[in-house]
């Protein structure tokens, strides 16, 4: 009798008897099996560690919207002992095959690093990507690009989720926190460089709705972004904000890289969900990535918040700073100047619903959405201008009440002692702050709301206030294990004020707020800027189905849903993780070619 020393992965598990092996081994065939036959497909990609220098966080587990379906092959630096097994029919110890025995240890080492979430910072792993409607579909994606360009394999991936945000609406542009998670829905971006030409090819997995586009990298100005809110237009503003992050000599060492970029996604458009915020980040993202790089999250949200403008969106940072820093499990909040990011827990017994109302809006297609931002403007300028301050520098409200060293309910006062509640006339803004038209538009207007007649001053900064009151109490609940009915209901009440004071509701939507309150909701309001878009309701996880359900029965069964699912018009959602990247295998070595940098990390 003898028994056989075989290399396997160290495993720290008791000895198994040959029978149990041979039974688990055959469950976890045929469990494999079963996956396999439901899901879409099945591709292998890499994902590489930040000392390989080109992932996002290097010891948490893939996420599932990944597709990687290979063997894992860990390396191993230790030698176990198999345990001499014994036959079931004759009582002998006998020798176990050297192949079967690797084989059922990899397994084994797999399962349980799958299950730990535990991996080493470079190796490959097994994730197999359902056919659930909130996937992306990334093989579709692959074939697509290399359909598009020439049969070449993308060299890596970028992906940026959307966001909804809890509390704390239109008060980022005004210097105050808000309270955003990220959600499961996404944008996915293919790339590859080139070394022949600095010229960006960009095409999208919808190529009935979107045309492909071709463009100097050299030609891509703020003017011309500036005239079309296209979804090229988006993405070119994330690559020319992306060249302009980067110093001069890194610019002459990159100076002939061209790309290839792929892009789809399933974030709803002008839903309020924040599609052209992730697209614009995805951007820039790929492109300092395809670059090399190595840039700080904070600054990568940063630098997105300013490629946003050049498509004409004045925004705050809010969008791009949770896509960035988002943690899987947590929403954020969010503060600016400086920016910084706190996680905190929500409640363990809710579940968070996002419905579309039907109603669509790009902001950057109107001038509504820069309006509220320039009455937020104005409405500090004049109250500094009444209280002896230097206006010119009091853009926003939260510089206006850090100069005057007040409080929330202080600001809320100084709103109804210096703003009336009419609208003002840009003539009467002008007389106000003494100075002539062409010097306001100047200082303080953008070039679309120029022709802007009146300003509703009052309200707008009356609701940036008591925001920001709201928000501070919302993040004092979850720290302090706030009720869901305590955080609903600080929910509700952003909602009217949206609603009243700032006017950026929509009938519909109202109409959508008022079914959901009746089906039980906690708490629900207007994610995003509003006009139209997406609510977002806070909900028990017992309740939940039952929720979706009545709303659907209450109000989608009654309208045209415009070809869309129903699936796709409500559905709970998770705090997700931020944005990742992805290397493919075949990009491995890409930086040992003299003409291309390593790629970036972040």
């Amino acid at each position: 009798m003898f028994s056989t020393r075989v290399r396997i992965p160290t495993i720290n598990v008791e000895p198994y008897s040959y029978a149990r092996r041979v039974t688990e081994g055959k469950k976890k065939i045929n469990a494999k099996r079963r996956r396999r036959r439901s899901v879409e497909f099945a591709v292998r990609y890499r994902r590489v560690g930040n000392g390989g220098g080109v992932c996002a966080r290097a010891l948490s587990p893939v996420p599932l919207w990944f597709p990687v379906a290979h063997s894992a092959r860990p390396t191993c630096t230790r030698a176990e002992r198999l345990p001499p097994t014994q036959d079931a029919g004759t009582g002998h110890r006998t020798p176990t095959p050297t192949t079967t025995a690797l084989a059922r240890g990899k397994k084994r080492l797999r399962w349980r690093r799958a299950r730990s979430g535990e991996f080493h910072a470079k190796m490959e792993v097994d994730y197999i990507w359902g056919t659930s409607s909130n996937n992306v579909p990334v093989q579709k994606l692959e074939q697509h690009f290399r359909e598009k360009f020439q049969s070449c394999q993308p060299e890596y991936y970028v992906k940026v989720p959307g966001r909804v945000n809890l509390i704390g609406e239109h008060v980022d542009y005004c210097g105050y926190s808000v309270f955003p998670m990220a959600i499961d829905q996404c944008i996915v971006v293919a790339a590859k460089r080139t070394n022949d030409r600095q010229t960006v090819r960009l095409t999208n997995l919808n190529s009935d709705r979107y045309e492909n586009v071709s463009q100097n990298i050299a030609d891509i100005s703020a003017d011309s972004l500036g005239k079309s809110p296209c979804w090229s237009n988006y993405f070119l503003c994330g690559v020319k904000g992306a060249r302009e992050y980067i110093n001069e000599s890194q610019l002459k060492a990159v100076e002939n890289i061209g790309f290839f970029f792929a892009v789809t996604g399933n974030i709803p458009e002008s839903s309020g969900l924040s599609s052209s915020s992730a697209l614009v980040t995805a951007a820039a993202m790929a492109t300092l990535v395809g670059y090399g790089v190595q840039i700080d999250r904070l600054q990568l949200a940063e630098i997105s918040a300013k490629c946003e403008r050049y498509i004409g969106t004045a925004g705050g940072g809010m969008d791009q700073a949770i896509a960035v820093n988002a943690k899987q499990g947590y929403a954020a909040r969010i503060s600016f100047h400086p920016l910084a990011v706190k996680q905190y827990r929500l409640p363990s017994n809710t579940k968070f619903i996002v419905a579309q109302s039907l109603a669509v809006k790009n902001k950057a297609a109107s001038n509504d959405f820069n309006t509220r931002v320039v009455e937020c403007r104005l409405a500090s300028q004049v109250i500094a201008k009444r209280l002896g301050f230097d206006w010119k520098q009091m853009t926003v409200l939260a510089a206006l009440q850090k100069r005057s060293g007040s409080s929330h309910d202080q600001m809320i006062e100084l709103v109804h002692r210096h703003l009336h509640v009419d609208g003002y006339t840009k003539k009467e803004v002008c007389e106000i702050l003494s100075v002539s038209e062409d010097e306001l538009n100047k200082l303080s207007l953008t070039p679309n709301t120029m022709n802007v007649t009146e300003f509703f001053l009052h309200q707008r900064a009356l609701h940036v206030f008591e925001e920001a009151k709201r928000t501070e109490r919302f993040c004092e609940l979850c720290e302090n294990s706030g009720t869901a009915s305590e955080l609903g209901r600080l929910m509700n009440d952003s909602h009217s004020s949206l609603r009243d004071l700032y006017q950026c509701s929509h009938p519909d939507l109202e109409q959508l707020i008022e079914i959901c309150k009746r089906g039980g909701a906690y708490g629900c309001k207007l994610t995003g800027a509003g006009w139209g878009g997406c609510v977002v309701v806070m909900v028990s996880s017992e309740g939940a189905d039952d929720f979706v359900k009545f709303v659907k029965d209450e109000f989608y069964a009654k309208r045209t849903t415009c070809g869309k699912s129903v699936d796709q018009l409500i559905f709970a959602t998770n705090p997700s993780e931020g944005a990742c990247m992805y290397a493919t295998p075949s990009s491995d070595h890409i930086g040992e070619t003299p003409n291309l940098p390593a790629l970036g990390h972040f």
